[in-house]
């Protein structure tokens, strides 16, 4: 039998010198106020352990609500910087067009037309 890595041999030595401290006649209430201890302390360990496990498993559902929130709020980026990139994407194809188109409308304003420069001519 080992009881906290205290064998036979160990628990009669604590026994006798319990018994010499103690004496013979105060030994059985000395025992039963030591077995209330150990009972209380027992308690005391189970309502800490169950605080314990209370608190860690608010955490836990705190922690898994965060993650939640970080997993859908990155979701939520990554859709909006693909709809900005597809934006971009098709704002540079659709850019040489609207250049080219920009340019021929200034080419054209800059040269008078046939008519404009007949009349022009005939004018002077």
């Amino acid at each position: 039998m080992d009881f906290l890595g205290i064998g036979l041999p160990e628990l009669i030595v604590v026994l006798i010198i319990a018994v010499v401290v103690v004496g013979p006649k105060r030994l059985p209430e000395v025992a039963v106020q030591l077995a209330r201890l150990i009972r209380q302390l027992r308690g005391y360990a189970t309502d800490v352990t169950s605080q314990m496990r209370s608190e860690l498993d608010e955490l836990t559902r705190e922690y898994e609500q965060v993650r939640k929130e970080l997993r859908e709020f990155r979701e939520s980026a990554t859709t909006e910087v693909r709809s900005v990139a597809s934006e971009m994407d098709r704002a540079m194809r659709e850019a040489p067009a609207i250049i080219e188109s920009s340019a021929e409308e200034k080419t054209e304003k800059q040269l008078p037309s046939p008519r404009e420069k007949t009349a022009a001519d005939d004018g002077s």
